[in-house]
C-alpha cells in the first residue's frame, strides 16, 4: 500500500535519510522508532507528501505521489503532527470537522453523515465534552487527542502519526493506543506511528522499523525487531543497562 524506494533527503546539505526502501502493506500496524535525529519525522512527512522528494520515490497503491492531487491524497492518507501551531482559533468540533474536507465539494456544507462521523470520533477519543472549547484553551494532551480525532474523521485508509503519545498522561496514552488498535482491526486502517516506548510498541503494534543515522537498522515483526539485543545496539545503550523481554530498560 505504501512503497518507498531509494529515498534520500537532506537539510542544508546534511543527509538525514539515506537510501530508504520500505514497503508497508494494507492493514499493517507499524511502529517507527529510533533515536532523536535518526530521520523518523522526515520519513513520515515524506511518505505523507508533506516534503518535496529530492531523490527516490514514494508510491501509494502503485501510484507515485506526484500523480495525486492534494485532495485525492488526503482521501488516502491522514497525518497527525507532533504538535500544531494555532494560527486561527477554532472550536474542537470545527477543527475535527475539517477532517471531512477531502470528502466534500467546494463550498459544500457538512452533511448529516459528516456530523455523525465527527460526533462518533469525538466520543471515541473521549473529548466530546470539549467540542465547544477553542483549541487555544486545550491542554497539550487534549490538543493531541483532538488532532487524532480530526485524522480519524478523515476516514483515510492510511494514518501516519508523529509521536502522538508525547503529551499524554498514562491513562490517555493507553486509551489512544486502544482506539488505534480498534481502528486497525475493524477497518484495516494502515497505521505508521512514531513511538519511543518499547513496551507500548511490543504490546500493540505488529511491525517495527528502527532507523539509525538515517538508515533502516531493523525492519520486521515487532517480536523480532524489538529483541533486547537489537534495542541495545540500535539505541547505543551502555552495558550497565539491560532490556527485558517486555522492552523495559533497567539497571
Amino acid at each position: 500500500m505504501i512503497s518507498i524506494n531509494s529515498l534520500y533527503f537532506s537539510y542544508d546539505k546534511k543527509e538525514v535519510l539515506t537510501n530508504i526502501s520500505l514497503s508497508i502493506k494494507q492493514g499493517d500496524y507499524c511502529a517507527l522508532m529510533g533515536l532523536n535525529g535518526s530521520g523518523k519525522s522526515t520519513l513520515l512527512k515524506a511518505a505523507a507528501g508533506l516534503l518535496p522528494l529530492q531523490r527516490g520515490e514514494v508510491q501509494i497503491n502503485g501510484l507515485s505521489l506526484s500523480e495525486y492531487t492534494p485532495n485525492r491524497l488526503a482521501q488516502e492518507i491522514s497525518y497527525v503532527p507532533q504538535k500544531q501551531d494555532i494560527v486561527f482559533d477554532f472550536s474542537v468540533w470545527d477543527s475535527v470537522m475539517m477532517g471531512r474536507n477531502p470528502h466534500q465539494g467546494r463550498w459544500e456544507r457538512e452533511s448529516v453523515h459528516d456530523k455523525e462521523i465527527v460526533s462518533n470520533v469525538l466520543k471515541m477519543c473521549n473529548i466530546e465534552h470539549l467540542k465547544e472549547q477553542m483549541l487555544s484553551q486545550l491542554s497539550g494532551g487534549e490538543m493531541q487527542r483532538s488532532l487524532i480525532a480530526r485524522a480519524m474523521a478523515q476516514e483515510a485508509p492510511i494514518m501516519l502519526l508523529d509521536e502522538p503519545l508525547s503529551n499524554l498522561d498514562i491513562i490517555h496514552k493507553y486509551e489512544i493506543m486502544e482506539i488505534l488498535t480498534k481502528l486497525n482491526r475493524k477497518h484495516q486502517t494502515t497505521i505508521i506511528i512514531i513511538l519511543h516506548d518499547f513496551p507500548v510498541a511490543i504490546q500493540y503494534v505488529k511491525q517495527a522499523v528502527i532507523l539509525k543515522n538515517g538508515e533502516i537498522n531493523q525492519h520486521g515483526s515487532v517480536d523480532d525487531v524489538l529483541q533486547p539485543e537489537h534495542i541495545k545496539q540500535a539505541f547505543n545503550l551502555p552495558d550497565s543497562l539491560r532490556v527485558d523481554s517486555l522492552g523495559n530498560v533497567m539497571k
